[in-house]
């Protein structure tokens, strides 16, 4: 019923609710949810769910977009809304569970490459009892899903939704660490549901005991589907107690059947966010996943190491799921990276992949005993020894898919300097690389000598994808990548000189902007006038050489190459930081700089780049060029103005003095600028067209704008006040100095002749 008594039906009702803002929108829903009858809630929940998803074309509730900063409000709203733990989304949820009822997912919905594991019949015991089969065509169509489970996998497939679909004026968004509500609520699910500490209970507790049906096969043991093609493990490992754990585990079925009832939801989660977003098919799709997703996925990949991090530790019902989880993400894992970064493009939005990466190969970061404030390097324990031997391929072949990217990526920009300190940073910690070094060379003997490595059992649904063949893999510390990473070490010496050079010339121009007296005027107003651009770019690149040293001596401790002269022999020769004489001066230098340039297809030197930039002329009117740091910014638009009136005025008047012949004729070509062809481009139809102005003798007092010009004639009042006891003396003689000035110019104007035809600034280079 609404206020006035009458009775509203309730799918009405929860239309009319769905239409408020979310201010409004989440308490109603919250008192229908508490006050709506099991029946009435089974009608309403499908209707929820497709509007907070947009599963009818909408954008949803705007979990993707929507920040604390951006919606302060509406964002405290929906968190509170949508808690695991009292919240009204999850007491709906809980309360559906008392029915058998189950709510249809259609398949069509899933990603392709669980769509065709699912219809393959090589799904894992998880999918058993949900997947509903067409008894006509003998083919799997849909999802039998309870509340829980309904609502976890659309949460889960909508981060999977390109972002510029659902909301196209956000796209800079995902490039950006914003921390959304969808990230917040992902975190949140995950650490209730997949706890890292072996003592937490997943809450709320009182929850029906029946929604899962144990299947006849225990949950499994998560292992890859067979032996690591380079990699005989029993030569590396001995039987560790986590596996004897296990087979202790398993030989009580009672026990398993009792451990699926007690954790469902935990098996939910674990299983949904697993298949719907490491089965994700990057290398087809049309789109690149979100920066948002793959942040996503890094909180997945960290909270899945310390919920596995903890099996040992663990003696209730969940330590065999804690043991499933690692092994079930490093069978989807290696594939999904490997895409990612075949794909990713170069720029700064890389570091979120890569950071996912080093995420994934570091699991002992991620336990719940560590104390996170002692950043105290750690040696790699022989637990975590047994993961890297397993995941080989995560650490050698990625890293050497890495390599390229980097040396073709700016190392002169602060970003990109440090994506490579991060990646040199964490390949140089513990005994990483000894671990690396030994497993490779067991991988070296084996193949040296013939013998096959053991297979290991298939477990359905868990068969890894994106290894390399045998003969494809490249040995992180053989001599043919030693040959890249020698390469990769000269690009980051020539990258550190070259910063070094940008940070002196920006030291150089800081200084040359201000001469004379006006140098030490702008000390005396530097004090209290503090540039926040300048000084934070400056910053940057004082970073950046220091950077790449630490990078450049890390690389070579790691692979053991020398750093010497001769190593680097003619890398200082493409750089130099001698002074730059302007080539404008040699045209034969500028034609042969531009063919070789023109005909070869090589990448530009950012020496070249800072060579073509100095060719560059400005063609347009120099009245408009832009405002510069030695200018008052309110007196060049007013004098613009002003000039610009003036010529409308008396063009014709000024046109006519410029041709004359006698005194006043050459007095103006002293006073006006001389006429001109402005070239600009002009790109308001589509398409770039050069457009050419005629711009005859005009009035340009732009001049008059400048901080010396303002510091001159300051100075001229000064003067007059200090010596006449009248300011505007000063200024007087200031105006007849100028004045006489250019008379004398003008009188001598017949030995230089400045009365030209119209002429136009060409852009060289």
């Amino acid at each position: 019923m609404d206020s006035s008594g009458v009775f509203i039906p309730v799918q009405a009702r929860i239309l009319e609710i769905l239409s408020l803002p979310p201010m409004m929108r989440c308490p109603e829903l919250g008192l229908l949810i508490d006050r709506a009858s099991l029946k009435e809630l089974q009608d309403i929940y499908p209707t929820l769910i497709n509007s907070i998803f947009g599963l009818n074309g909408g954008s949803g509730w705007g979990f993707r977009v929507m920040t604390r900063d951006t919606h302060p409000h509406d964002f405290d709203v929906l968190y509170n809304f949508f808690i695991p733990i009292g919240g009204p989304m999850f007491r709906m949820c809980y309360r559906l569970l008392n029915d058998s009822l189950k709510y249809e997912l259609p398949i069509s919905y899933l990603p392709p490459k669980m769509q065709q594991v699912i219809e393959s019949g090589r799904y894992s015991a998880f999918y058993s009892d949900i997947i509903n089969i067409d008894p006509f065509r003998r083919q799997v169509v849909s999802l039998s899903l309870n509340a829980f489970d309904y609502f976890m996998f659309h949460f889960a497939l909508h981060g999977t939704v390109p972002l510029q679909l659902l909301h196209p004026t956000a796209l800079t968004l995902g490039n950006e660490k914003a921390k959304t509500l969808y990230l917040i609520l992902t975190a949140e699910y995950l650490c209730t549901f997949l706890p890292s500490h072996p003592d937490s209970i997943v809450l709320p507790q009182i929850v029906s005991g029946t929604i899962k049906v144990a299947s006849p096969a225990a949950i499994p043991v998560m292992t890859p589907t067979k032996s690591p093609k380079y990699l005989l493990l029993s030569a590396i490992h001995h039987h560790t107690p986590a596996a004897s754990a296990s087979h202790q585990r398993s030989a009580n079925t009672s026990s398993i059947e009792a451990s699926r009832a007690h954790c469902w939801r935990s098996e939910s989660v674990l299983y949904i966010f697993i298949d719907c977003w490491l089965r994700l098919d990057v290398d087809d799709s049309r789109e690149l996943p979100s920066n948002e997703f793959i942040r996503c996925v890094r909180i997945l990949v960290k909270q899945l190491h310390g919920f596995g991090n903890s099996a040992e530790l663990d003696n209730s019902s969940m330590a065999l799921l804690r043991q499933s989880a690692q092994p079930l993400m490093n069978a989807r894992m290696y594939g999904f990276l490997k895409s990612l970064m075949a794909r990713w493009p170069l720029d700064s939005s890389f570091s979120d992949v890569l950071e996912l990466w080093l995420s994934y190969i570091q699991p002992w970061r991620y336990t719940f005993n560590r104390d996170l404030s002692q950043n105290v390097d750690l040696p790699i324990t022989p637990r975590h020894e047994s993961f890297i031997a397993e995941n080989l391929i995560a650490y050698t072949q990625i890293f050497v898919q890495l390599i390229p990217r980097f040396e073709r990526m700016d190392l002169t920009t602060l970003r990109n300097v440090l994506m490579l300190f991060r990646l040199l940073k964490v390949f140089s910690q513990s005994n990483l690389i000894d671990i690396l070094c030994q497993n490779e060379a067991i991988i070296r003997s084996f193949n040296s000598s013939g013998i096959g490595t053991p297979s290991r059992p298939a477990t359905p649904g868990n068969r890894s994808t994106g290894e390399p063949a045998d003969d494809s893999y490249v040995f992180l510390f053989g001599e043919l990548f030693a040959l890249a990473i020698e390469e990769l070490l000269k690009k980051i010496y020539v990258s550190m000189l070259v910063a070094k050079e940008n940070l002196r010339q920006l030291q150089q121009e800081k200084e040359n902007r201000y001469k004379g007296v006006l140098k030490y005027v702008h000390k005396v107003i530097g004090y209290f006038d503090h540039d926040p651009v300048y000084a934070a770019m400056l910053s940057d690149r004082q970073k950046i050489p220091d950077i790449l040293d630490v990078a450049l001596q890390s690389l070579a401790r790691i692979f053991q190459i020398p750093l010497t002269e001769e190593l680097f022999q003619g890398e200082a020769m493409q750089i130099d930081t001698s002074p730059i004489i302007d080539p404008s001066a040699n045209s034969t230098w500028n034609t042969t700089m531009d063919s070789t340039l023109s005909n070869q297809m090589i990448p530009l030197t950012p020496q070249q780049m800072k060579l073509r930039k100095n060719n560059l002329r400005y063609t347009g009117d120099p009245a408009l060029l832009p405002i510069t740091s030695t200018e008052f910014t309110f007196l060049v638009r007013f004098l613009h103005q002003l000039s610009c009136k003036l010529n409308l005025m008396f063009g014709g008047e000024m046109n006519d003095l410029w041709n004359r012949n006698d005194l006043w004729g050459k007095l103006s070509r002293q006073i006006l600028c001389p006429p001109m062809v402005s070239q600009t481009f002009d790109k308001s139809q589509g398409v770039c067209m050069l457009k050419q102005d005629n711009l005859g003798p005009r009035i340009c007092l732009r001049v008059l704008a400048s901080y010396k010009s303002a510091f001159v004639i300051v100075f001229s009042f000064f003067l007059g006040y200090l010596f006449f006891n009248a300011p505007s003396y000063g200024f007087m003689m200031l105006v007849s100095t100028t004045f006489f000035y250019l008379l004398i110019k003008s009188l001598l104007s017949d030995l230089f002749d400045v009365r030209t035809d119209p002429r136009v600034i060409n852009r060289t280079g």
